[in-house]
């Protein structure tokens, strides 16, 4: 495998990874309402968190793991997690914007919480799985016809790439844009991002009742 082909793979694996992390979800929305509300690194490291399990959910797929994370009776109780998790996210930012207490980010705040939020929220939503299973394995059985057994790696990577430059690029909108805040409509933005949240856990408690219904 020559290095243009390499690097291409990698190429490749960015625009995968971009795509991946750039429609609105509750990882996003919660890397924007954390960036605004603590700090702009506590929203990457959301984000970072987030990264972390798409990378083992990926290493998974390319070691060839599958069995374990395709099992049926796993997504129940995945779902249910994931539920519960955003459900909470949701009502304690829609409470805190409905009394009042939400201020004006303060880089003080502490964010050391946020990548673990974001691993959970990745690892606990059972469509991460079901993604890479998918459209995963089909892009590294491409990678692997394509450029041999070096490909796969290399669009992992790629993948990596791409996600860290969309958090990063959010990251930085959220460090410009967060000056031109007001308090109140700083209150906006937590009310509207955690019934959005709300609304995710609601899918998720719908998809866990299916889950359940269908073992």
């Amino acid at each position: 495998m020559s290095v243009t082909q390499i690097l291409g793979m990698i190429v490749y694996g960015m625009g995968v990874g971009i795509v991946l992390a750039a429609p609105v979800g509750p990882i996003n929305v919660e890397i924007i309402r954390r960036g605004l509300l603590i700090n702009p690194r506590a929203g990457w490291l959301v984000g970072c968190g987030a990264l972390t399990a798409d990378t083992l959910f990926a290493i998974l797929i390319v070691s060839g793991v599958t069995r374990i994370a395709d099992n049926p009776e796993l997504r129940a109780p995945l779902f249910i997690a994931g539920a519960l998790m955003l459900g909470w996210l949701g009502y304690r930012g829609l409470a805190s914007a409905l009394a009042g207490d939400v201020d004006l980010p303060a880089s003080s705040r502490r964010d050391s919480r946020s990548f673990v939020t974001g691993f959970l929220m990745a690892a606990l939503n059972p469509m991460g799985i079901v993604y890479w299973l998918s459209v995963g394995s089909a892009l590294v059985a491409e990678a692997v016809a394509r450029s041999g057994q070096l490909g796969a790696p290399a669009l992992v990577g790629g993948v990596f790439l791409g996600i860290l430059a969309w958090i990063s690029s959010l990251s930085l909108a959220i460090q410009f844009g967060r000056r031109f805040v007001t308090a109140r409509a700083l209150r906006w933005i937590t009310g509207v991002s955690s019934v959005i949240l709300i609304g995710f856990a609601i899918w998720f408690a719908i998809q866990a009742v299916r889950s359940i219904a269908a073992l």
